[in-house]
């Protein structure tokens, strides 16, 4: 009976250490070290880049820079070394030498809703890291002056991720008709203006009304476009025109490309407030 119990309690021992040891691996999750305590602070999850088209001709654009701070980020093992994002847009990471400075800045020039990460590094090869969601939209300023058979502008909705397509596009369209010298030779005219946005298979998904556009006088077309499949979508503005048919025009295109606001919550730092 005695070796009987020495052979249970041996079990019961082995199945113990078992159960404690499986408990470990998973509290230690690989990529995640509780010796390093990150603390990361950033003012904004978001932006939008603002591009500048005149003429069919990419004038400016700027991209959305992002800030992160590791300033009070530390380590129980040792001394931090290296901090570091991940945008998610296929670049390789952002670092910085924790010896030099605690800020790491990216600069996005694309859109999408980008799974990204932050996270350190310490002398001992311990490793820390979190996931953020960032939202890019895009704005871009189009515009052509004096012509009387507008360019089709292009609109790329693919995003620079894995991830969904925009969720709408928008559009602000404004077409003037620039008043003309009233003399014999040149009488202003009446044009005739209609708006047409064309999807990735040059399908029309939208369309306006025809809207009568006197010398002098503009008009606006306003449309959210939603369910949008990722390809090159197409804006095209068909002008006709009373008498010759020369009437210049100016065409001005605001469009938006908007993602849903899924980005992570901005974890900026706080400034205690002066006791009065």
């Amino acid at each position: 009976m005695q070796g009987h119990r020495v052979i249970v309690i041996l079990l019961c021992s082995t199945l113990l250490l078992g159960s404690l040891s499986g408990c470990i691996r998973t509290d230690e999750p690989e990529g995640k070290s509780s010796e390093i305590d990150l603390v990361v602070y950033y003012d904004a999850t978001s932006g939008t880049i603002e591009e500048v088209i005149q003429s069919s001709q990419q004038v400016s654009e700027t991209g959305v820079e992002l800030t992160f701070d590791f300033s009070y980020t530390s380590s129980s093992a040792g001394d931090m070394v290296t901090f570091y994002y991940i945008p998610g847009d296929g670049s390789s990471a952002a670092e910085s030498n924790a010896d030099e400075t605690g800020l790491v800045t990216y600069t996005y020039l694309t859109h999408g809703l980008f799974d990204a990460a932050v996270g350190a590094i310490d002398d001992q090869g311990n490793e820390y890291f979190e996931n953020l969601t960032i939202r890019i939209d895009k704005k871009i300023t189009w515009a052509q002056e004096n012509t009387a058979n507008p360019n089709t502008m292009t609109i790329e909705t693919t995003p620079d991720c894995d991830c969904d397509p925009p969720e709408k596009i928008t559009i602000d369209s404004t077409v003037s008709n620039p008043e003309n010298p009233t003399n014999p030779f040149a009488q202003g005219q009446t044009v005739s203006v209609t708006w047409r946005l064309l999807n990735s298979t040059d399908a029309t998904t939208a369309e306006s009304t025809p809207e009568q556009v006197a010398d002098g006088q503009d008009a606006t077309w306003m449309h959210n476009q939603y369910f949008v499949e990722p390809g090159t979508w197409k804006l095209e503005v068909d002008i006709e025109a009373e008498g010759n048919g020369d009437e210049q025009v100016t065409v001005d295109h605001i469009v938006g490309i908007n993602y849903e606001t899924q980005e992570s919550i901005p974890n900026p730092m706080s400034v205690p407030t002066p006791e009065e």
